[in-house]
């Protein structure tokens, strides 16, 4: 400023020395314009100095602020540690005046227990000549500290140090509250009775808990920053085959980015035969990009759980071939007793329609009642075998309950005649006369229930009530059916036991009544499949009611006038043949006693018909390609070739002409009809053989039009 001054003193001078000379007036012209010229650049460069000067203080105004409210403390310090400058932030961090601060000591305010890491630090400074660090206590009034981190660095001088001091309280203290609660998870962590193993994302494990050691049988050391690939162990899945690296569960966590549940996973170390298992749950820990950062496995082990699902799947394996054997043994011994059953009954039914006397009548019905009792025993027996492993099932349709009823007492009548007890029956009249319901197995119910009210009855009376209870369900209606004797009754603590299956009352009532003690299960059991349950009401030596609850769908059934007119005109007919065919029937039937049973029906029910007989299917095969047959009746069981397969190969015959071709069986197992039907029979009929339904039989298939069928409930 001062030289762009003495410039312009000079400029004047030079203008008035011009004007005084004599020079020539052109060049006294030419010297003033030049000197003009120079005075415009001198005021320019005065407006650019101000400009800059005024600059400048901003600048420095701003230096000033920022230095002052800066967020880091800024102190400069001489070589003794005394304060020679500090901004507003660094007096605030103090808590003094910066007027007070200034050529006060900084290390006043240090705490004791820091203070020789402060004097270590500012020595090292001046003498090192280097940037360098510490951490120390900041005391202030009333005792409290902060903890401050000290920047420190020489000025260009070398005479001063440049301290910057940041309040790190709150970082200490979220640190240490960090340090306390990872301690107090790790704690957790390590108690816990569950395996935890934190991986990262390049598989590394990087935590394990003392459980995941102790169940693994690895420690920590040998785990952390062990790789899933790495070989220490292999993982198997529950087929007991080597799981590939890509569905090691870490892998698949990584790979799906989703968790997993409930997996059943086993590890085989490699020093180590043995396979360890473990029920494994683990999910993916995403950072706020969405990436996985890590990986959390928790663990139990099930090793003894899964020996005993092995014992258990091995158990029910052959648990499943011993039922798969009973069933074949029941079938088989139902062949075996039904076959000679067959003859037996039928060859009484077929004596007791000739001319016997009073004896040989009373002798042939003695012999066609126990039999039919051995069939009810054995058809218990299988009812028994089918509902326990759950394969009977339910045939719905639409049934005359009242006839059904009226039937089931008729069956005990003459029973109950002989033995001169009184048998009752009585109807609510709201009762419906067509429902939906199993008409078998609801007749089967009512038979063992009344059966067994019949059995213990010595004298009195056997009743069978049915009666409507209120239900809500319009298109349902409820019925209760009670068997009431006045039997023998039963003591109060055999109540429970006589529902189990094979058990009766006592010893005693075995010796003295007989009986499977199968009655009252099955009963029981057909019930459930009703969603119904047996109930009773007995005390001894007063007679017993067992009573059950049903809901049936009701029908809306109209009766047929002119179809009830055509029964009750032909209700006392057997089936007959006003215009005799001459059938050619071929019978294969490997027993003697069947063959003859079976000829002897067909000669009654077709006396035109000319019967064929092979015992086996070979030669069923050959007279079936010689003759020219209307209809076949094919045992199952037999030597050499079985129905199925006889069946089958006629069926494949270029000479077949779709002859019915129908099953004679002595089985009854659940199937047993579906898989005649399966293997290409037309129809089917079970042993022991009733002439009724051989009847229906001939005229289903033989379409005789002149049978007259009478009517069967």
């Amino acid at each position: 400023m001062e030289n762009i001054e003495n410039k312009a003193g000079d400029f004047q001078q030079k203008k008035h020395s011009i004007i005084d000379s004599k020079f020539p007036e052109v060049d006294a012209l030419k010297l003033i314009h030049e000197l003009e010229m120079h005075q415009i650049e001198l005021e320019q460069q005065k407006e650019q100095l101000i400009l800059a000067k005024e600059q400048a203080e901003i600048a420095t105004k701003k230096y000033t602020e920022l230095y002052d409210f800066a967020p880091s403390g800024y102190f400069t310090l001489t070589n003794l540690g005394t304060i020679a400058q500090l901004n507003l932030t660094g007096s605030k961090l103090l808590q003094k005046d910066k007027s007070k601060l200034i050529n006060s000591q900084f290390s006043d305010f240090i705490s004791a227990d820091t203070k020789l890491l402060f004097d270590r630090f500012l020595d090292s400074v001046f003498k090192k000549n280097i940037k360098e660090c510490c951490e120390v206590k900041l005391l202030l009034d009333n005792n409290r500290t902060i903890n401050v981190y000290l920047t420190g660095v020489l000025t260009e001088n070398s005479t001063e140090v440049l301290i910057a001091a940041v309040d790190i309280t709150q970082i200490k203290l979220t640190k240490s509250a960090l340090k306390e609660s990872e301690d107090r998870y790790g704690e957790l962590l390590n108690n816990l009775d569950i395996g935890i193993i934190l991986h990262n994302k390049d598989t590394s494990i990087i935590f394990s808990n003392t459980k995941a050691s102790q169940l693994i049988g690895l420690n920590k050391d040998q785990m952390n920053g062990k790789r899933v690939f790495d070989p220490i162990w292999d993982f198997i899945g529950e087929d007991n085959n080597y799981l590939d690296q890509e569905n090691y569960p870490v892998n698949q966590i990584l790979t799906h980015k989703t968790s997993l549940k409930k997996t059943i996973i086993g590890i085989k170390k490699r020093e180590d035969e043995s396979i360890q298992w473990f029920l494994l749950n683990g999910f993916p820990v995403f950072n706020s990009d969405g990436e996985i950062t890590q990986v959390v496995i928790s663990f139990i082990e099930i090793t003894e759980l899964k020996k005993l699902e092995i014992e258990l799947i091995q158990a029910r394996d052959q648990a499943e071939a011993a039922n798969r054997a009973k069933s074949s043994f029941l079938t088989n011994m139902s062949h075996e007793i039904r076959t000679p059953l067959n003859g037996i009954i039928g060859f009484t039914d077929l004596l007791m329609k000739t001319k016997l006397d009073k004896n040989q009548t009373e002798y042939m019905n003695t012999v066609h009642e126990s039999a039919t009792i051995l069939i009810d025993i054995i058809n218990n027996i299988l009812d028994f075998s089918k509902i326990e492993s759950g394969k009977l099932e339910l045939n719905i349709e639409e049934v005359n309950l009242i006839e059904l009823i009226h039937h089931v007492i008729d069956i005990f009548k003459y029973d109950a005649e002989l033995r001169k007890i009184d048998l009752l029956l009585n109807l609510d009249k709201n009762v419906p006369n067509y429902v939906f319901v199993d008409s078998v197995r609801l007749k089967q119910i009512l038979v063992n229930l009344i059966g067994n009210a019949m059995k213990f009855t010595k004298e009195g009376s056997v009743a069978l009530s049915v009666k409507t209870v209120a239900t809500e369900n319009e298109n349902q209606c409820r019925l209760q059916f009670l068997v009431k004797d006045t039997g023998i009754g039963i003591k109060d603590e055999n109540h429970q036991k006589i529902f189990q299956s094979f058990v009766q009352e006592d010893n005693t009532i075995t010796q003295k009544y007989g009986g499977t003690g199968l009655g009252l299960a099955i009963t029981n059991q057909l019930l459930a499949l009703m969603n119904s349950t047996l109930e009773l009401n007995s005390h001894y030596g007063e007679g017993s009611t067992f009573f059950f609850t049903v809901a049936l769908a009701k029908s809306n059934h109209e009766n047929n006038l002119e179809y009830l007119d055509c029964n009750l005109e032909n209700e006392e007919e057997s089936l007959k043949i006003k215009n005799v065919s001459n059938k050619r029937i071929l019978v294969v039937e490997d027993n003697k006693i069947n063959m003859l049973l079976i000829k002897t029906l067909l000669k009654s029910i077709l006396p035109g018909s000319i019967i064929l007989e092979a015992s086996d299917g070979k030669k069923a095969i050959k007279l079936y390609k010689k003759e020219e047959l209307d209809l076949i009746l094919m045992d199952i069981q037999m030597p050499h070739k079985n129905g199925y397969e006889t069946t089958t190969e006629i069926k494949k015959l270029k000479k077949y002409n779709n002859i019915p071709i129908i099953a004679l069986t002595a089985g009854i197992m659940l199937g047993e009809k579906e898989k005649c039907l399966e293997s290409g029979m037309d129809d089917y009929l079970s042993k022991p053989i009733i002439r009724s339904d051989l009847e229906q039989v001939l005229f289903k298939w033989l379409k005789l039009k002149n049978f007259v069928v009478k009517s069967i409930v």
